[in-house]
């Protein structure tokens, strides 16, 4: 018979308990380290999202540390641009007025070295004797600085010894000297013309003709003013920019009662006596193979208040000088278009835009460019100072067929020796480009001096050109601008002018003022001379009443 062990399912029973409890405790071990697992994925994402945020502020932080960096970067860039205008602005108040440059000797680019001027003793003024140097006589003292004119009249005023202290003496002659003296008066003229009657009849009779008419009158009895009154006033107005309102007050302070509405009467008529004269001149300027164009600004009475005009001028490039001015109340391409739409010859002006329609071809102003670099507030830059002394060179070669040419007679002799000279001119000119080129292509920033100074020269390469390939045309638009230069004097004291036909007039009376300036006439005795000749002379003839072709009439 067979036994069984009763301990044996005791023990797998415990055993089987034993490990049921291992396994609910690898299952809650496995629970609990599943319930960190998400713990630890959820620490990780919040992580992320930590460190997302942590990006964006440090991209917003970047973009405003840029942003700053950016103003500051403009601020120190305008405080910049404010010093150099400050230091222009004192500089053209207190510095010197002259644009004059004079080299040092440094030499401007490797390898280039420029020509010694090349001066005697008599071109440069000095003279050399045993010991020290001395000067000698400029030009321009022994052309009347020091004498006066031989048409003024002398009166001569003997000085003598008194009879006692002449005694055992022999007259041998005069010490003799001159003194300018000036009687400043009017004269009256009482004018009387005989008067006859027929006898027995009263009523009928006969006057003396006037031998004095008034070309500004059509009554010539009534003629209180000659013509030289009114001459002289117009000369103290338009030459020395005496306003008419002082020039009234003078006369009143003389006992001469003279309104100024009746001196702007007489500066009216005159102007339209001019005009005819006025066009002939103008169609003489625009025939010319060059003329030179600028425009200055004028203020005109409007309404009370004053707005702003313009007075453009027209000269010509070539001989004889001759000048128009026109009063226009805009500076814009339709009235540069009006004045010079139909010329199609060589015209030298600035940079305005005015002139960008026009037909013919355009010659820039060397004069221009140059003041861009003068007017650089960094006066010891190496580029400024080289720019200047290039452009000095070629302004020495100018002067240089200008002199040649002084020497000669024949009329083409500027145009030849100009052509000769710019040969040499060519080689500064292009260096000179080469130098703005390699400004604009340095590290410096666009609104630095030097580089709108540079491409103020490259924008006008072409017209800067023209002058190297035309003998005829200037470097420059200094002919034009110092025609110009009176009305800028002028307006610092008649400071307006009163409506547009005012303006008309006073740009026809002053075309006349330096045509005849240019060519060394005397704008009151032309003026007189050819008033009452106006009207006794032929149109086909009346070219010959311009200043250029004046000649007095012969009594």
């Amino acid at each position: 018979m067979i036994q069984f062990n009763t301990a044996f399912p005791q023990e797998i029973a415990t055993l089987l308990a034993e490990q049921k409890e291992i396994i609910n405790a690898q299952s809650a071990a496995l629970q609990k380290a599943a319930e960190n697992e998400a713990q630890l994925e959820a620490l990780i994402q919040e992580l992320r999202a930590t460190l997302k945020k942590a990006d964006e502020k440090k991209a917003l932080l970047e973009a405003l540390i840029q942003e700053q960096a950016e103003a500051l970067q403009k601020e120190m860039s305008r405080i910049k641009n404010l010093e150099q205008r400050l230091a222009l602005l004192q500089k053209s108040m207190y510095g010197q007025k002259s644009e004059r440059y004079i080299d040092n000797g440094t030499p401007l680019l490797p390898g280039l070295i420029l020509p010694e001027p090349e001066e005697d003793s008599e071109k440069a003024g000095t003279a050399w004797v045993s010991d020290h140097e001395r000067t000698k006589p400029q030009p321009h003292q022994a052309a009347g600085w020091n004498s006066f004119p031989d048409h003024l009249p002398r009166e001569e005023i003997i000085i003598d010894l008194p009879e006692h202290e002449k005694e055992g003496l022999q007259f041998i002659g005069y010490e003799t000297s001159e003194r300018l003296f000036r009687r400043s008066e009017y004269v009256v003229h009482r004018i009387q013309r005989a008067k006859y009657v027929f006898p027995g009849r009263p009523g009928l009779g006969v006057t003396a003709p006037d031998p004095m008419p008034n070309a500004l009158s059509e009554n010539s009895d009534r003629a209180r003013y000659d013509l030289s009154v009114v001459v002289h006033l117009i000369s103290e107005k338009f030459i020395n920019h005496l306003p008419f309102y002082r020039q009234s007050e003078s006369l009143r302070r003389q006992g001469i009662c003279i309104s100024r509405s009746q001196m702007s009467n007489w500066m009216m008529n005159v102007g339209e006596l001019l005009k005819p004269l006025y066009r002939q001149l103008v169609t003489l300027v625009m025939s010319s193979s060059v003329v030179h164009a600028d425009e200055t600004s004028v203020r005109m009475l409007d309404k009370g208040k004053c707005r702003r005009c313009y007075i453009w001028v027209r000269k010509t490039g070539t001989d004889p000088p001759l000048t128009v001015f026109h009063f226009a109340a805009r500076r814009n391409q339709a009235t540069a278009l009006k004045l010079m739409g139909d010329y199609l010859g060589t015209y030298v002006s600035d940079a305005c835009s005015a002139y960008d329609l026009l037909p013919g071809t355009r010659s820039a102003c060397w004069a221009h460019a140059r003041r861009k670099f003068f007017e650089v507030p960094t006066l010891n830059a190496p580029e400024r100072l080289e720019a200047l002394s290039l452009i000095r060179m070629m302004y020495r070669n100018e002067r240089m067929a200008t002199d040649a040419a002084a020497e000669k007679t024949a009329e083409t002799a500027l145009i030849k020796a100009r052509r000769a000279i710019r040969k040499n001119t060519r080689k500064y000119v292009d260096s000179y480009f080469h130098l703005c080129e390699t400004i604009t292509n340095s590290s410096r920033t666009p609104s630095d001096p030097l580089v709108k100074a540079a491409n103020y020269s490259l924008k006008q390469k072409k017209e800067l050109q023209v002058f190297l390939s035309n003998p005829q045309v200037g470097m420059d638009n200094n002919p034009a601008e110092n025609a110009i230069r009176p009305w800028a004097l002028g307006r610092k004291n008649w400071l307006f002018v009163g409506n547009d036909h005012g303006g008309e007039i006073a740009a026809v009376i002053n075309s006349m003022v330096i045509t005849c300036k240019d060519n060394k006439v005397n704008f009151a005795a032309w003026l007189l001379d050819i008033l009452p000749r106006l009207a006794t002379t032929r149109q086909s003839d009346i070219n010959t009443l311009l200043p250029h072709l004046w000649k007095p009439k012969q009594d």
